[in-house]
C-alpha cells in the first residue's frame, strides 16, 4: 500500500490570497481610475494576509 502525500496548504493559501487581492484591487482600480496602483496594492495586501494565516 502506497501512503498518499499531503498536498501543501500554505502554497495553496498564498495563491488564493494574493488573487483575491488582485482581483479585488483591479475591481476598485476600474472605479478610482488607478488600474494598475490598486490592483499591486491588493496583491501585495493578499500576499500579507496569507503570511499572516500561516504564522
Amino acid at each position: 500500500m502506497t501512503r498518499k502525500k499531503k498536498r501543501d496548504t500554505k502554497q495553496g493559501t498564498y495563491a488564493l490570497a494574493i488573487t483575491m487581492g488582485l482581483v479585488l484591487g483591479f475591481g476598485l482600480g476600474i472605479t478610482f481610475d488607478q488600474l494598475l496602483l490598486t490592483s499591486l496594492v491588493g496583491a501585495a495586501v493578499g500576499f500579507f494576509v496569507a503570511r499572516r494565516l500561516n504564522a
